[in-house]
């Protein structure tokens, strides 16, 4: 039980509402603890009411299980992230109260096309600043120069794997809408990922990184540092991320359990030898390297 933990004035009815919490944004307690830089037992402890977190880590527990969960009020609209083009077209279409496929007939224009115009994935070329203009009640110059306005994303006073993820989607054109949809999440994991509320997962960072057309080095080097104090636990997590396992995955690889991972990874236990040389094998690195990581970590 480590010594910023005060078991006064909590309850195993405020545990309780953490475990929801963390269920809800789809957490394991291993992974919530290595966030956090605790054990997987002091989440446990949280979670029944028996200690209670520290004001510091209770802050940022918050900020790690809030955004994901179901009663979290709706993160802000993507749509801003789209250009003014793709912005006024949405605005107009949905103040008619009118679908796409009307305006398509209406424009005499394919429907991927204009599609493409609302999702900002392109935008309109000369030959249709005047059915725009039309369809907008503005001329033909102030539909050039909503076009000319570039898709932006304010990613300045993110975090730097916000600034990575940001930088890149502006290059990409691609909204947080687009890239929720393409990993299978919710806009609101996203949100919290650029802002540094959480990261992905390992298997999340896999998909991003095919999403984002980068390098899973790059991406997994503009993540935060996990509070890890052994040189064995820095190798464990960052192998995890840069071969999309969760610890589940490591610890089935290995023939062990996560609890078991978990203190490898915050330096409460040393794998014994075989586990060793099957640790080497799941993390798919040569054995020596894994054995002197190991050894300083003792």
């Amino acid at each position: 039980m480590g010594t910023d933990e005060t078991p006064l004035l909590w309850s195993p009815r405020l545990g309780g509402h953490l475990e929801a919490a963390r269920r809800a944004a789809g957490m394991r307690r291993t992974e919530l603890a290595a966030q956090l830089g605790v054990s997987e037992e002091t989440i446990r402890l949280w979670e029944n009411g028996s200690v209670q977190p520290s004001e510091a880590r209770l802050v940022r527990l918050i900020a790690l299980v809030s955004l994901g969960a179901a009663d979290w009020p709706a993160t802000a609209d993507p749509v801003p992230e789209l250009p003014a083009i793709a912005r006024r077209l949405v605005a107009e279409r949905k103040e008619r109260g009118t679908t796409q496929a009307a305006v398509v007939k209406a424009m005499d224009v394919p429907h991927a096309t204009y599609a493409g115009w609302e999702t900002g994935r392109s935008a309109p070329g000369i030959q249709w600043f005047a059915k725009i203009g039309t369809f907008l009640g503005i001329s033909e110059v102030a539909v050039a120069t909503l076009c000319a306005v570039p898709f932006v994303v304010d990613f300045a006073k993110w975090p730097a794997f916000g600034q990575f993820v940001g930088a890149r989607r502006q290059e990409l054109r691609l909204n947080r809408a687009d890239m929720a949809e393409a990993l299978g999440v919710s806009v609101r994991s996203v949100v919290s990922w650029e802002l540094g509320y959480r990261v992905p997962g390992p298997k999340q960072l896999t998909r991003l990184a095919a999403v984002l057309s980068v390098e899973m080095a790059s991406l997994v080097a503009a993540l935060p540092r996990r509070v890890v104090t052994t040189t064995l636990g820095d190798l464990i997590l960052s192998r995890q991320r840069e071969l999309g396992l969760c610890s589940a995955d490591l610890a089935d690889l290995v023939g062990t359990t996560e609890a078991t991972v978990s203190r490898w990874v915050h330096g409460r236990s040393r794998p014994v030898p075989r586990n060793l040389v099957r640790l080497a094998d799941a993390l798919q690195m040569p054995y020596v390297n894994v054995v002197e990581a190991a050894a300083q970590a003792a």
